[in-house]
């Protein structure tokens, strides 16, 4: 008799333990999903200030050829952690001398794994430099 009582008593705490086991569940599913999401964010922040920080040093030397900047800002977020093309957008003064301030934005989508639906990927960095060149015509 003890041990079908003591049967019995076993497997209602194991019903115990999956109702136990699946509240956790949810909480570090949840957590782990937080944070894979955060890192993922995290590297295209960080990306996105280099890629900034690499067109304004581009635009500090060469500001007239706004290409060749747009380029050297997309060029370091060219697939992950960028969800999509960058876009790069450059602000200067017309005309262009030496020791005016230039800016770079870049603004892109960071990748998202979809576990939270109200994270926003959008990531936007600026940087700005002084321009040290102007060539001899001007911009």
């Amino acid at each position: 008799m003890r041990n079908i009582h003591g049967l019995r008593q076993r497997r209602s705490e194991q019903g115990a333990a999956a109702v136990e086991f699946a509240l956790i569940a949810i909480l570090l599913c949840t957590l782990l999903f937080g944070i894979i999401q955060f890192s993922l964010w995290f590297w295209a922040w960080q990306a996105g200030g280099h890629a900034a920080r690499e067109a304004a040093r581009v635009a500090a030397v060469s500001p007239c050829d706004t290409a060749k900047i747009q380029s050297a800002g997309t060029q370091p977020l060219t697939g992950p952690p960028a969800a999509n093309t960058p876009t790069v957008t450059v602000s200067k003064t017309s005309p262009v001398k030496v020791g005016d301030g230039i800016t770079v934005r870049v603004q892109f989508n960071s990748i998202n794994v979809g576990f939270f639906p109200w994270f926003n990927p959008t990531i936007t960095k600026s940087a700005t430099s002084r321009v040290e060149n102007v060539p001899a015509g001007g911009c």
